[in-house]
């Protein structure tokens, strides 16, 4: 097992090295020649050209900017791989429905992202078959990609089908306390944030800010009320050292945790989740939790940019001060709580695939291809219009001179589309973020159950159940408003087969194990 680690991580950064290698010239200008198979396939004159539709989760600003990023995608895209390509931006609080709905409509949807949010996560994709396995179509036209990424494909593997590709970025994620620092120097708090070692000592700089600001001390982190049982870790300890990390073995519902012995229980029904529901329930009492928390549809770096919280809990990736600022709007103080190996959850979490609505699989696969070898297209999706959204100074993108945040036509995340190795480091950042983060993927460590993939399908039923259950009360519990329906919360989970769910996890845990010796 130690052997497969180690090789595993090896593997990661030889296939980060390629990728960034790549990347490389003399210019600043990104180039747009990759060496790349699919790119030098040109279109015979007579051959018709494929149009894909791309549904993409929204995490900034889109409007009309975006259709000169389409329309600066698509010349290279027809050129290289005969294809056009239309982009549809959908907002976080309604991507699972309108992707769901899309899929079961048999609506025309070629390529499409899993993602964390409940209904639109990959675990409950391939469940519902609403995924098409990708091996042949990688293989045919898909080579330089799985050069890229790897054995992360593991993750994504379900009983030797390989069902997504997962975003390139750096897997290694930690947990953080974001907060904004504007409001921690005029409060006087700035060190006491900087050297807190309790939860308590954090509450106390939540009250001295509230105090004097017509602000929440804390939001949810996403929308589904989240405030500090974030995925994957466990925040319970008062000493904020003393966190910890558990594995949730690609389950995108966060029921399923395992622990280091290769035991498999309900996260619900820990005592380390139901301390940290009773922490946030207390700061709910004292008026510091966003009141709003547990029906929001707007993540923390949203509420933090409209001025309705001061600081929330999440995970990032090194940078994390820069690519805040640049989400929110605001300079911030950032409290690392812990650090999670790479994980199956790391490489299911954002995902790129083929649903089963495509009518151009092929071309969608070649799209994908490009996203993550070629270098033009990676920094259009991610920032936008070079010299409209962006210019290059000293290897690190930033506004030009009279865009801000507010006004800029096209602006999002690099961590969703293909490599975000391709793609140029934001102002605040150093150029070298990218070698840096590779440096932290091969430190980060590996989890011993990466390539587990539990295959659901005997359990479709119950899960469907669940996600039910857990819609219903989750919100209300994490974001604190009330811990008074926690043991009917545990009851309806069961109810609706959370044990028969966790033996089955175990189950196949323990048959892949035994493979692995």
């Amino acid at each position: 097992m130690k052997k497969f680690q180690k090789l595993l991580a090896l593997l990661l950064v030889a296939a980060m090295t390629v990728t960034m290698l790549s990347a490389c010239g003399n210019s600043e200008k990104a180039d747009t020649s990759a060496d790349t198979e699919a790119e030098t396939e040109a279109a015979s004159d007579d051959e018709e050209m494929a149009e894909i539709n791309v549904m993409v989760l929204s995490l900034g600003a889109m409007g009309e900017g975006k259709t000169e990023v389409e329309n600066q995608i698509n010349a290279i895209t027809e050129k290289e791989i005969n294809t056009h390509v239309t982009l549809n931006y959908v907002e976080v609080g309604s991507y699972s429905e309108q992707l769901n709905l899309a899929i079961t409509g048999n609506e025309k949807v070629d390529l499409c992202m899993t993602t964390p949010i409940p209904g639109s996560n990959f675990v409950t994709l391939t469940a519902n078959n609403q995924l098409l396995p990708l091996n042949d179509l990688l293989d045919e036209y898909g080579k330089e990609m799985q050069d890229v990424v790897g054995d992360l494909v593991k993750g994504t593997t379900v009983k030797g089908n390989i069902y997504a590709v997962p975003a390139y970025r750096n897997l290694v994620s930690s947990t953080y306390i974001i907060a904004r620092k504007d409001l921690l120097e005029s409060t006087q708090q700035l060190d006491a944030f900087n050297n807190m070692k309790t939860w308590t000592e954090y509450e106390n700089i939540m009250k001295a800010v509230t105090a004097n600001n017509d602000i929440a001390g804390i939001s949810n982190t996403d929308a589904q009320g989240t405030v500090i049982s974030v995925l994957q870790s466990f925040l319970d300890a008062e000493n904020i050292a003393d966190a910890s990390s558990y594995d949730g073995l690609g389950d995108g519902y966060k029921l399923i945790a395992c622990d280091e012995d290769g035991k498999v229980f309900n996260y619900f029904e820990s005592d380390e989740y139901k301390t940290m529901i009773e922490r946030v329930n207390n700061w709910y009492e004292e008026g510091l939790v966003y009141k709003d928390a547990a029906t929001s549809d707007q993540t923390g770096d949203e509420l933090m940019k409209s001025n309705v919280s001061f600081s929330f809990v999440g995970m990032a990736e090194i940078g994390v001060e820069s690519s805040k600022k640049g989400a929110t709007g605001y300079d911030v103080a950032v409290q690392k709580l812990n650090t999670a190996p790479i994980t199956t959850n790391s490489c299911t979490k954002f995902d790129w695939a083929v649903p089963v609505s495509a009518t151009e699989k092929e071309a969608a696969v070649k799209f994908l291809n490009l996203m993550y070898t070629n270098k033009d297209i990676a920094n259009l999706l991610a920032w936008g219009v070079e010299g409209r959204d962006y210019v290059v100074k000293d290897g690190v993108a930033a506004f030009p001179e009279g865009v801000t945040r507010d006004n800029v036509q096209y602006h999002t995340a690099d961590f969703l589309y293909g490599s975000q190795f391709l793609v140029y480091p934001w102002e605040g950042s150093p150029a070298t973020l990218r070698e840096e983060a590779a440096a932290e993927m091969k430190d980060g460590g590996v989890s011993p159950y990466l390539g587990f993939s539990c295959d659901t399908t005997v359990i479709s039923n119950e899960l469907a159940a669940i996600s039910n259950v857990i819609s219903e009360y989750a919100p209300t519990l994490e974001s604190g408003t009330t811990i008074e329906y926690y043991d009917d919360f545990i009851k309806s989970l069961k109810d609706a087969g959370a044990d028969k769910v966790i033996a089955e996890y175990q189950t196949q845990l323990d048959a892949w194990l035994a493979e692995q010796k």
